[in-house]
């Protein structure tokens, strides 16, 4: 009796003295990618300061890494997809999906799963509201637009609700702030979009540009291909996503070639740039119409048409009235349905 008092006795003060951990002043993410791809690597963008952090994926799609974070941050995470990841130190989050079922397969465990949780179901929900065409959600009449954005906040607040318990404050406070934001910016675009809607709605006068530079000589105005379709496809020499269209729109006017329709490429590089721009259509060859807007994204014409970035495509019918002020690009089969489907 006396010699289990003793290893009872001992059992306590070993207890007693044991030291508490301090919090970790790092996190840790780690993982497994279910048909990775080769040489591809996890990134994690902070927008907030700019910041990218690369996690290093092996031939298996293993991961592993610590990050120090000066304070909690939601990252913007790239693998072929893209996704949101809040982390702060002291975390330990595992982080596993399917690259070829994503959507289905994004799962998290650990230290940080209900946070990430919230996320992604924030994002399911986001993916919901807006649906496939985020103009024709901007689009609705303000009583049903209004009740769906409602939904939305009133959804994500409750999940906030539920797992209170499970979620730090830093995160809940975030979240509030985030949900404040996104019914400030949220008004602001469906605003916008109803004032794009009068005035470059189908059917609505084109609104004009002047006396551009053209590449083989002279200048252009939007007036000259009028008795035309026009399809103008908006872009600059820095853009990646214009160049990758180019290859698309040179099989596309050789398509139509000879039939009721000009493909003007409409740059709005700046005019110190004009060198680089031709330069780029001769090393590519560029068929078209070749002109350059006269002021760069400060054109009046790119203000006119809201442009806020590119590529864009505007196709006009031959009165010089809006087709669809923002339409498919040339790599989209359903540009070709469109086109099918006009008197071309």
């Amino acid at each position: 009796m006396k010699h289990i008092f003793s290893i009872v006795l001992l059992i306590l003060i070993m207890v007693s003295c044991k030291k508490e951990q301090p919090p970790k002043d790092y996190a840790v993410i780690h993982g497994t990618i279910t048909n990775p791809i080769d040489s591809l690597n996890l990134r994690l963008y902070d927008p907030k300061s700019n910041k990218s952090f690369i996690v290093e994926v092996d031939k298996d799609g293993n991961f592993r890494d610590t990050l120090k974070l000066e304070e909690p941050v939601t990252f913007t995470t790239v693998y072929e997809n893209i996704f949101a990841l809040y982390l702060k130190n002291d975390m330990e989050i595992k982080i596993d999906f399917d690259i070829k079922k994503f959507s289905e397969t994004l799962g998290f465990t650990g230290n940080g799963e209900a946070q990430n949780n919230i996320l992604k179901y924030k994002a399911e929900q986001a993916n919901e509201l807006y649906g496939e065409d985020y103009k024709v959600f901007l689009s609705l009449d303000r009583p049903a637009f209004e009740a769906k954005t409602n939904a939305y906040v009133n959804g994500i607040e409750k999940q906030l609700e539920i797992n209170k318990a499970k979620l730090d404050s830093a995160f809940i406070n975030l979240q509030k702030q985030e949900l404040k934001s996104f019914q400030e910016q949220n008004l602001a675009q469906y605003e916008e979009q109803q004032k794009i809607n009068k005035l470059l709605g189908k059917g609505k006068p084109s609104p004009e540009f002047k006396d551009y530079i053209n590449y083989v000589g002279g200048t252009s105005s939007l007036k000259d291909f009028k008795g035309s379709y026009v399809y103008i496809d908006v872009w600059a020499t820095w853009c990646v996503p214009c160049i990758y269209e180019i290859p698309y729109l040179e099989k596309l006017e050789k398509d139509y070639h000879g039939k009721n329709i000009k493909f003007v490429s409409l740059s709005i590089d700046n005019a110190k740039d004009e060198a680089k721009w031709r330069k780029m259509i001769k090393d590519k060859n560029m068929s078209g119409v070749q002109i350059l807007a006269d002021n760069a994204y400060d054109s009046q014409f790119i203000k006119d048409y809201f442009i806020y970035g590119i590529p864009r495509f505007i196709l006009l019918d031959p009165k010089g009235n809006i087709v669809n002020y923002d339409a498919p690009r040339p790599s989209e089969e359903k540009l070709k349905t469109l086109f099918n489907s006009l008197d071309i």
